[in-house]
């Protein structure tokens, strides 16, 4: 049995075509409707109606502010959210001020492994908090420093041993990747602290010392390891020597045309640089390396030289005394030609089938050593001077050309006897902060 629908009140109402809600896709390009004229016999317009072409509520879904992302006259929302799902900003920077306080009393720490527990809970907070913990490490918010240049100026004077944490490593590490006055940052601390070990750790990470784009591609992406080691001459307050070790010299020579060490010696920043100048060829260059922020250096006197010694000189063994008497057999007499030709400089059956070839340094790699490479480098009138900035050219710098040396002219050619069979240049810088003079560096 079907029993027909009565009639409900307001069913007998006919929307008028107008009075219709316009569509959502409509309502980017349509702005809102003007407020209807009550007609006349009507409610008016204070009154309230339950007719559905009545004026829309603010919340309605006629009304078009209640959309997602559009405001009251259709255009776009601003990009503030309708709800804060995450926490509050007086929250974020309460925990932001407590980090830092707790980097505060880390740096102080000599205790590593407290500190790395108290490094990792500072990380989880800022995890939890939408905050980067290596933006707080980068800030200069401790004394006008870094977290990471305090910590450095407290490292203890003993190099941790490899399976021992670090508190700089883990700053380091948490920091990455660091931002150039960060690194300018490294670099003023292990210059406060003399720290050449740290200094030169730091050197061979790619964010402290970037390769440029020849070296990059010669290398492999490797930072090559040019190796500084710096010592204090005994007895000698104002001497010191730095070894150096650079790998695929010509070959960077060549391409790159530019080679720079930094080391740290006697409280000073230094740069030993091998460039390739238009008018004098290959130059050695010594001087002041300049630090963004860094205090004041004064001038000094400096009288150094490079010495770039023959491999073999190294590796060759003293000459035995050759027998005074007559052989009193044939192998002593086969070992006394032998000690005999090598004294000599003659080249041994081996090289002469060219067996030698292929070690870098030509035929007669095992003969007698060649004297070392000497360069003496002073300034001839006044003091050495640091640069003002980055690209100041009002310093001082103590330069010597290679060409003008004969033996240092031979490092640009194949099979250089003063290449090491690798392709490396070994030499070492000696160096006194005084006035030169006539006699040798250090003897």
């Amino acid at each position: 049995m079907i029993v027909d629908k009565q009639p409900l009140p307001g069913d007998e109402l006919v929307v008028d075509v107008e009075d219709a809600p316009p569509s959502y896709d409509a309502l980017d390009n349509v702005p809102p409707p003007l407020p209807r004229v009550a007609k006349s016999g009507g409610s008016t317009p204070h009154s309230c109606s339950s007719e559905p072409n009545s004026a829309a509520s603010p919340l309605s879904p006629k009304s078009p502010s209640a959309l997602p992302g559009k405001n009251a006259s259709g255009g776009k929302r601003p990009p503030a959210s309708w709800f804060n799902f995450g926490p509050s900003s007086r929250a974020a920077k309460e925990v932001r001020a407590t980090i830092q306080g707790l980097l505060r009393d880390l740096v102080k720490q000599t205790d590593a492994s407290g500190a790395l527990g108290v490094l990792d809970s500072c990380a989880d907070a800022c995890r939890s908090y939408d905050l980067s913990l290596a933006t707080l490490l980068q800030e200069r918010s401790l004394e006008g420093h870094t977290p990471i240049y305090w910590a450095i100026i407290n490292r203890p004077s003993a190099t941790p041993a490899p399976d021992q944490p670090d508190i700089v490593t883990a700053l380091l590490t948490h920091a990455a990747p660091l931002s150039d006055a960060t690194v300018d940052e490294l670099r003023l601390a292990c210059l406060h602290t003399s720290d050449h070990g740290l200094f030169q750790r730091l050197r061979r990470s790619p964010a402290f010392a970037p390769l440029s784009g020849a070296d990059e591609i010669i290398l492999g992406g490797n930072v090559p390891v040019d190796d500084v080691e710096v010592e204090d001459v005994p007895n000698d307050e104002a001497g010191f020597v730095a070894h150096v070790r650079i790998p695929v010299f010509q070959k960077r020579m060549r391409i790159s045309q530019t080679i720079s060490l930094e080391f740290i010696a006697k409280g000073r920043l230094w740069a030993l640089r091998f460039v390739v100048a238009n008018d004098s060829g290959w130059d050695s260059r010594f001087g002041y390396k300049h630090i963004r922020g860094g205090s004041w250096v004064p001038p000094t006197w400096v009288d150094s030289r490079l010495v770039i010694e023959d491999p073999r000189a190294r590796t060759h063994p003293p000459p035995v005394p050759l027998p005074s008497g007559p052989p009193s057999s044939l192998l002593e007499a086969v070992e006394g030609m032998l000690q005999q030709a090598e004294a000599e400089g003659a080249p041994s059956a081996g090289e002469g089938r060219g067996e030698g070839a292929g070690t870098g340094r030509g035929a007669g790699a095992s003969g007698k050593p060649k004297p070392p490479i000497e360069l003496r480098m002073r300034l001839q009138n006044g003091q050495l001077t640091a640069p003002a900035s980055i690209k100041a050219t009002n310093h001082s710098v103590i330069a010597e050309s290679l060409e003008d040396n004969p033996l240092a002219h031979s490092l640009q050619f194949k099979g250089c006897p003063y290449i090491e069979s690798d392709g490396s240049l070994v030499a070492r810088l000696e160096a006194r902060l005084v006035q030169p003079g006539s006699d040798c560096v250090i003897c």
